[in-house]
Parts: C-alpha cells; structure tokens; sequence
C-alpha cells in the first residue's frame, strides 16, 4: 500500500421486502440494449443485468426496495472508498452516507452507459473527495497490489527504472494532486474503462483519456529528472 504525504455508527432504517410490486415482464427496447451492452462490455451475464435494472425499478416505485440493492454492493462500496482512506471506522460512516443518498435519489437515476455500481461509486467518490476537503490534516491513501505497479512503470518509461519501482512510483504519485492520482487510480489500479473513468470524474471518455495520458506525460518527465539527473 502506497500512502500519500498521508463508525458513528449508522443505520439505514429500511424496511423488510413485503409484497412484490407489479414489474412489467416484457422489457422496454432501449432496456434490451442496454442489457447488451453491460453484458458485453462489463461481463456480467444477462440475467444479472435484467435483476440489477428490476432492483431498481422496484425501488424507484417504493424504497422498501432498498435492502436488496444496499446489501448487494455495500461490500464493494465499503472497500472502494477503504481503498482512498485505509480507515475503517470513517470508511463506514462515509458508505453509510453514500447509501443514505442513494436511498434518497434513487428516483433520480438513468442509464448512462455505466453499470449501476458507477453511479454508486460517483457517489461515494463524492463523499470521499468533500470528506478529505473538510479534514485537510488527513492524508489521502492509494491502494494497488504489487502486480500494477509494473505496467504503470513501463506506461511512464521504457527503460528500466534505476530506483526500485514501489519507491520510484510512490515518489513519483507524490509529486501529482489528488485530482490527477484519482485518474491513475481508477484507470490503472482499478482497471476501469475511460468511459467509466469520466462518468465518475464528470467528463466525456475522450477527455478522461486525454487527461490521463497529460498525467503519464507528466509523470515520465519527473521520473527523468529524479533517475537520469
């Protein structure tokens, strides 16, 4: 783990699924192609799909819906925001806060061209972001396995690094702010897609890769100035 410069406990009171609500069993086109989509794309089988978007369209018709949804991805949003602030009693509180606000708009919610999950991450995100901007005596964490530094070492140089690659790419990610270690992060370290990428940092795919490699650009011209001078 690579650390930057770096419960009250809360309960959502959702209530127990009673009776189901009316789905209409024939989906809508633009649904089908959506299913498509994700499937091919993100590799999720089409029947996961189709009851991730009923989930949904439950909830979106009464929120004791809500536990199904919540108990799905609360594991995966627990450990992608532990991921950013390696602490887990402000790890909870933060997913409780992501949930909450979801919970309250989930009314809100359209397909963009993500999976579900990434409107919850954005969320999440957000909260992880205004969190660290209120407690600036706290330092922001970035979490990868050993198997990821390489490939971000050979994306910054195509010599082999004098200095040791974890302490030439710990030194290097110091020298970015949190906003452009949040593109390798996401990117690099989670492996996500540049559509993703932009639809979590609020741009377009194009302008999600463009950047990124800005910061590639950058990061090779620093890692030059620290090994070869």
């Amino acid at each position: 783990m690579l650390t930057i410069g770096h419960y009250y406990q809360y309960a959502l009171n959702i209530m127990p699924q009673r009776s189901a609500t009316a789905i209409v069993s024939v989906l809508p086109h633009e649904v089908l192609n959506w299913i498509l989509h994700v499937v091919s794309t993100y590799h999720k089988s089409k029947e996961d799909i189709e009851y991730e978007y009923r989930q949904i369209l439950k909830c979106q018709e009464n929120p004791e819906f809500f536990a199904p949804i919540y108990e799905r991805y609360y594991e995966s949003v627990f450990v992608f925001i532990n991921k950013r602030v390696n602490a887990e009693e402000i790890t909870a509180d933060l997913s409780a806060r992501t949930f909450y606000k979801c919970l309250n708009n989930i009314h809100k919610y359209k397909y963009q061209g993500v999976p579900f999950s990434a409107w919850l991450y954005k969320i999440a995100l957000n909260e992880v972001n205004q969190f660290f901007r209120k407690q600036k005596s706290m330092l922001r964490t970035v979490s990868l396995e050993e198997s990821q530094v390489e490939p971000l070492i050979e994306e910054i140089q195509s010599e082999a690094p004098i200095m040791d690659p974890n302490i030439l790419l710990s030194t290097l990610l110091e020298q970015l702010e949190d906003g452009e270690v949040q593109f390798l992060e996401l990117r690099f370290f989670e492996n996500r897609s540049f559509k993703e990428v932009g639809y979590l940092l609020g741009m377009t795919a194009n302008n999600a890769k463009v950047k990124t490699y800005r910061i590639l650009k950058k990061l090779k011209s620093i890692s030059s100035s620290i090994q070869y001078h």
